[in-house]
């Protein structure tokens, strides 16, 4: 009984794994904290950290800092054939120079990725921060989000959004210190059924108005940037493509052979300057990847945030 338990097992996780491989498109709070993952290497103190706001530091003068962003569902890092190319993903990613990445679609101990850690060997491989949001977990077998970034991750956790599909699905919500300014960042991968999306979309914006940072939005929404349940997301949100006059440079290919919808899509607060985004394709994914160019600035006399963590780099 033991050997058929260990077969059937191994079953689920093959099935899931198979199931997932399509994830086709466009089909018609309690706050626990986690500690931050980063790359070997990259020295860290132990211990649970917290997003508890902190005394500003006074400053005399004006901060400003330049940051790219970008979003790219990595479909598993397979190609269109089935082949398991994460060493060119991982290279697609470092071409762009972007310091703060959202990725979806990653694995961990999945059978078809030949039991890959992705999301720590792309960290590894690009020297970058990087917390994993696994939303589906079978016997080990993890599929989901990552934050990846070149400044320190002070905080994050993963949230559960609702669902009512199989496919569990999440967003990440971490605090990242971008040359001592402090921003939040969420990551998600949203459901396939407009109403699943709505009720993901009213979750993710009571997030976005606990938070008086500098905010970021970067993921895989399953819709276009006009349907019917973006209308809720919080105002103080902006689609960066369509505030750069850039709503043409699509995503994903739906009903082409080349892509014709935006799926893919950078949100930012109305307090950030937005000064450039473009769309590259990849040669490995079915997504593009989505890439935005933002500059902070802190006028002189107004506070930033000390470091929120116990986090020493």
């Amino acid at each position: 009984m033991r050997l058929k338990g260990f077969w059937l097992s191994i079953g689920i996780i093959l099935v899931f794994s198979a199931a997932m491989k399509g994830d086709a498109k466009m089909r018609p709070g309690s706050r626990h904290i986690e500690p931050v993952t980063v790359p070997a290497g990259i020295s860290y103190e132990a211990g649970p950290v917290t997003m508890e706001a902190v005394e500003p530091l006074q400053i005399s003068h004006e901060l400003s800092a330049a940051v790219t962003l970008m979003t790219f569902n990595i479909h598993s890092a397979n190609n269109a054939e089935g082949s398991n190319q994460l060493e060119a993903i991982i290279e697609e990613i470092r071409e762009t120079g972007a310091q703060i990445i959202g990725l979806q679609e990653v694995e961990r101990m999945m059978p078809r990725s030949g039991y890959q850690d992705q999301a720590r060997l792309i960290a590894e491989e690009l020297g970058y921060h990087y917390y994993y949001g696994g939303n589906i977990n079978i016997l080990g077998a993890q599929y989901g989000n990552v934050l990846l970034s070149k400044y320190p991750i002070t905080a994050a956790v993963n949230h559960r959004l609702p669902k009512e599909r199989l496919e569990p699905r999440g967003v990440i919500e971490a605090r990242i210190e971008v040359e001592g300014i402090p921003f939040s960042v969420y990551v998600t991968h949203l459901g396939l059924n407009p109403d699943e999306r709505r009720k993901q979309i009213m979750y993710i914006n009571e997030l976005l108005t606990q938070s008086e940072d500098y905010m970021v939005l970067l993921g895989d929404f399953n819709n276009h940037p006009d349907s019917p349940e973006m209308d809720i997301i919080n105002t103080r949100m902006t689609d960066s493509a369509a505030a750069l006059e850039q709503s043409s440079l699509y995503t994903f290919s739906y009903q082409s052979t080349d892509p014709d919808v935006r799926l893919d899509r950078i949100y930012v607060s109305d307090n950030i300057h937005l000064e450039h985004h473009e769309v590259r394709p990849s040669a490995v994914s079915d997504h593009e990847r989505v890439l935005t160019q933002i500059v902070l600035k802190v006028p002189s006399g107004e506070g930033i945030y000390k470091e929120a963590a116990n986090i020493d780099n």
